[in-house]
């Protein structure tokens, strides 16, 4: 089955309902900017949403543009929502200019943009882009924290959140999470190790591959966040979520337009509280899940 095109005004209608049943920051003006300054991307673009378990929180969209390179940070720009001589904007540019790569956008719908993603069709080594272009020399300082606790150069995304003034780099890694392993990688982020009963729920999704997410200060290189991704069926019932009943609204309410929708869940983990949540996403429209399939077998195929 094919999916749906994507309706602007049923999109911008089910966004607002849903962000005001999550009681999440909104703002239907802002939301109407965003569509009209990507208006040309919309169809073949790739929209998931994203919410927390923190209270109140933002309900972010997220548009991803499959199979072609869109200048994001100059739309942005155009918009009036960045400078095109930010740092960050920079750093992502720089990521982009890389062979087969492609910018994305997470979109926070009361402020306008919120991250710039790059997506890397082929596996990047992990040191390169921690000293892209623009990045300061306290990033790259980090690289052997990295490398002691066991992250390779398995780098599949990379993003710039303009919002926290972060960036993100994500490792793709082999299933099969040990407790000695979880804790190695938490405390990265002076994070206290996961529960066991967590590292097995986590493994139990994990296999054969997962993505691991670390969060990175550019100025200090200090890493607040560290963060793990798999993906789930029927997230609403996902046990681990029995007691985060905003993102088991989420998923119950969330709508979707594709054959098959694609839930992930994250388990976020810092030394701050405020960094100690839970994250849902799920596709809205544009999910094809053969070109998922294939993305995952360029992956595979190109070690850095």
């Amino acid at each position: 089955m094919a999916t749906s095109p994507f309706d602007r005004t049923k999109f911008v209608s089910e966004l607002t309902a849903l962000c005001h049943s999550l009681d999440a920051p909104y703002s239907q003006q802002k939301v109407e900017q965003i569509l009209s300054a990507f208006d040309e991307h919309l169809d073949n673009s790739y929209v998931w949403l994203r919410c927390t378990s923190k209270p109140k929180d933002i309900v972010n969209f997220r548009l991803a543009f499959h199979g072609k390179f869109v200048d994001t940070t100059s739309i942005e720009a155009n918009a009036g929502w960045i400078d095109i001589e930010n740092p960050l904007a920079k750093v992502n540019r720089s990521w982009s200019s890389r062979a087969n790569a492609e910018e994305w956008c997470d979109f926070d719908p009361s402020r306008g943009i919120a991250k710039n993603w790059v997506y890397f069709q082929r596996i990047q080594p992990f040191q390169e882009i921690l000293s892209a272009s623009g990045l300061p020399a306290a990033a790259a300082s980090r690289v052997p924290d990295l490398q002691a606790a066991g992250l390779d150069d398995q780098v599949n995304f990379a993003a710039v959140d303009y919002t926290n003034k972060s960036i993100n780099v994500y490792f793709l890694l082999d299933g099969g999470l040990t407790a000695e392993r979880a804790a190695k990688y938490v405390a990265l982020a002076g994070s206290k190790p996961p529960s066991e009963e967590e590292v097995q729920v986590m493994s139990d999704h994990m296999n054969p591959m997962f993505t691991f997410g670390v969060t990175i200060i550019p100025e200090t290189g200090h890493i607040p966040r560290v963060a793990f991704y798999a993906t789930v069926g029927d997230a609403e019932s996902f046990p681990p979520l029995k007691d985060h009943e905003r993102l088991r609204k989420f998923y119950r309410e969330a709508p979707c337009h594709d054959p098959k929708r694609l839930e992930i869940i994250c388990w976020s983990y810092g030394a701050d509280d405020s960094n100690k949540y839970m994250k849902g996403e799920a596709s809205y429209a544009g999910y094809n899940e053969d070109f998922s399939r294939r993305m995952f077998e360029r992956w595979i195929e190109s070690p850095a």
